[in-house]
């Protein structure tokens, strides 16, 4: 048996900076944070072959003691702890002592200080762990590393170092991060002689976020502040119309360190639930101020990692403060022409554009908003303080009225609607031959193109008279002057698919299917919180045969279901029973919507909390039963659309994600036809 026996100090070393130093970028960042504890206002950063070869770190901090100079080459020797309870109120980004003697083992270095009220100062070599005498140095006041021939005594590690550019790459990234958490920086960073940043520390914060990300993304930026108290958010987030296919623009810095937290990047995620399609990411820049006592930071070796001793009130705070912030924004995309020769120009060709089902009626950079689907449903909707309720409206159901006559013998095309004459129900759209509520199912014997909905006619009240009842917007909803004003004379529906109204700001194009999608979602989301959702019992339960996974997955799901209105039990083997479904969808038959929400449940990786799958439910049940394109709608179907439209809580979303308007500006108007 192998006897135990103590490990020589340059192995230790060596194992150390396993933990710590990955590449060069590591060593970059151990280096900039001793700067900032430092007190630098001016940081230097040279490297040579992506830092492989040479990094050198000038800052002009308060220096090093020429006594100190061999000590802060040892090991868990450090001037930011002096007792065990500091660890539980670090204020400073390094606090272990490990950085130094960790690159000293890996590298050779040379490390030259001078205290600003010292005449001199000194210096001190270390290679490969082995220390060489003190020698003056007579430099300005501040402190001065090189580190040179990384993992020279470690070829192993050296041989998985990737190319020059990926590793000043890595390094870029660590000095982004810095100068993102610190605005009042200097940074310099060159490489191979050439200069590659140069962040003044006059440049804010929205100044470096362009440096660094364009002023595409400066530009789209929303400020948002939750209030002064020990637990704070500050900082930036975008607006849905410029997100990423990833996650790499999502800045989260606690005190000035910054770190990596998978629940408050979901909570930014849900804040922006039914704003982002499927696989695209939000930006946001957020800065949470938190007394030291109340985090730990030592959680990771490389520091990246933190927790919060009240985590559910850190994300409840990020998820609401975003939230509430979106809110209070005008959210509908703007239309712009393509970039280059403006409409109208010398050899313009005008160009038939496409119009599809959610894609715009011009061709921009904004279309591919519109031609996304789905949205991340995989993520639970926590419930939390911040989140806002609907307000409670009680009302007596109206008697199913007959429905207006939807003008199916009109030319299809585009045509005028007189909204000054159109009658406003306030009533929900009737349901047709299947129960109360709801939206209109065709007959048996109709075509199988969808029928839109039809609103019902204002009613006297009375005996007999079916009475009005209002749809009140929700507490917390933006402010109806958020919305753009909605012209009273004319609406144009294109190709049965499209409204165009005219707004003070310009033309208003709206998308049919999501903004009935949108107005349908929410409904069904305010009925099943009030607990007053109006379900129709099947006389005969319809059986259902689904794959056996598919069966199995539907009756693991059956009480979110039945939350929902469709009761499904199990009929044995792969047939499941269908016994009610909600009348406000009554559109399409019970089973279409079933196998719906079934394929939707089918394609998510894991099964997801019960509040994302309400919400995945509800977007999925509300998408079948909404109007599609092709519907053609009548006066008074349109006119119920537009007044619903300003009554919904975020009418410029489909649940989705996917825009249900774009405007098109005056002013861009004005520029292609020359008018400028």
């Amino acid at each position: 048996m192998p006897r135990i026996r103590q490990l020589p100090p340059d192995v230790i070393a060596k194992i150390a900076a396993g933990e710590v130093i990955e590449r060069p970028a590591s060593v970059v960042k151990e280096l900039l944070e001793n700067s900032v504890d430092a007190g630098a206002t001016r940081i230097d950063i040279d490297l040579d072959a992506g830092g492989t070869e040479l990094i050198r770190v000038v800052d002009d901090g308060c220096g090093i003691a020429p006594d100190d100079l061999a000590l802060a080459f040892a090991q868990h020797a450090t001037s930011k702890l002096e007792t065990a309870d500091d660890l539980f109120r670090i204020g400073t980004m390094g606090f272990r002592g490990e950085a130094l003697s960790s690159i000293a083992g890996v590298g050779q270095v040379a490390l030259q200080s001078r205290t600003r009220d010292a005449a001199s100062g000194c210096e001190i070599k270390c290679d490969g762990g082995a220390l060489a005498p003190v020698k003056p140095w007579n430099g300005a006041p501040g402190t001065r590393i090189e580190v040179r021939h990384l993992f020279y005594n470690v070829p192993v590690r050296k041989k998985f170092l990737k190319s020059v550019a990926t590793e000043l790459g890595h390094v870029c990234e660590t000095v982004t991060r810095l100068a993102l958490a610190h605005p009042t920086l200097h940074l310099t960073l060159r490489h191979n002689g050439r200069l590659v940043y140069d962040i003044p520390a006059s440049a804010g914060l929205l100044d470096r976020v362009a440096l660094f990300f364009t002023g595409e993304v400066r530009d789209a930026l929303y400020e948002l502040d939750s209030g002064d108290g020990p637990l704070r958010l500050r900082g930036f987030i975008a607006d849905p119309k410029c997100d990423r296919g990833n996650a790499k623009l999502q800045y989260l810095f606690v005190n000035g360190r910054w770190f990596r937290d998978r629940s408050l990047a979901h909570a930014l995620q849900e804040s922006y639930r039914g704003l982002l399609m499927s696989g695209r990411y939000a930006i946001g820049f957020l800065f949470l101020t938190v007394p030291p006592d109340k985090i730990d930071v030592n959680v990771h070796p490389t520091k990246s990692e933190v927790r919060f001793q009240e985590n559910s009130l850190v994300y409840s705070l990020v998820r609401g403060t975003v939230k509430h912030r979106l809110l209070r924004e005008n959210l509908i995309p703007h239309l712009t022409a393509p970039q280059g020769e403006e409409i109208g120009g010398p050899g313009a060709e005008v160009k038939e554009s496409k119009t599809e089902e959610g894609a715009g009626l011009f061709a921009s950079p904004r279309r591919e908003l519109a031609e996304r689907t789905l949205a991340p449903w995989e993520r639970g909707e926590t419930a939390d303080p911040l989140w806002r309720e609907p307000a409670r409206v009680t009302r007596e159901e109206p008697t199913p009225p007959a429905p207006l006559p939807s003008g199916r013998g009109e030319k299809a095309g585009s045509r005028a609607v007189d909204l000054s004459e159109a009658p406003i129900s306030f009533s929900p759209p009737p349901f047709r031959e299947g129960g109360p509520g709801g939206v209109g199912e065709r007959a048996a014997d109709a075509s199988d193109a969808p029928a839109p909905f039809s609103p019902p006619p204002v009613k006297e009240g009375g005996p007999g008279g079916g009475r009005s009842s209002t749809e009140a917007p929700t507490a917390g909803a933006p402010a109806l002057s958020a919305l753009p004003k909605l012209a009273p004379h004319t609406a144009i529906q294109l190709h049965d698919s499209y409204l165009v109204l005219e707004t003070p700001d310009g033309m208003l194009v709206i998308d049919q299917h999501a903004l009935h999608e949108r107005i349908l979602f929410e409904q069904l989301r305010r009925r099943v919180r009030e607990g007053r959702l109006e379900v129709q019992r099947l006389l005969i339960p319809e059986p259902i045969d689904l794959p056996a996974e598919q069966a199995a997955l539907v009756l693991e799901s059956a009480d979110a279901l039945r939350e929902l209105g469709l009761d499904v039990s199990d009929f044995g083997g792969n047939t499941v029973l269908l016994s009610s479904y909600p009348t406000l969808l009554g559109r399409k038959p019970p089973h279409v919507i079933l196998r719906a929400v079934v394929d939707h449940l089918v394609t998510q990786e894991r099964p997801p909390a019960k509040e994302a799958l309400l919400h995945l439910l509800m977007a999925t049940m509300a998408c079948k039963a909404a109007v599609k394109a092709g519907d053609k709608l009548s006066t008074d179907e349109v006119a119920y659309l537009l007044h619903l439209r300003e009554m919904a809580e975020d009418s410029h979303h489909c649940p989705h994600g996917r825009p249900t308007s774009l405007l098109f500006s005056r002013a861009e108007l004005d520029k292609q036809f020359r008018r400028t």
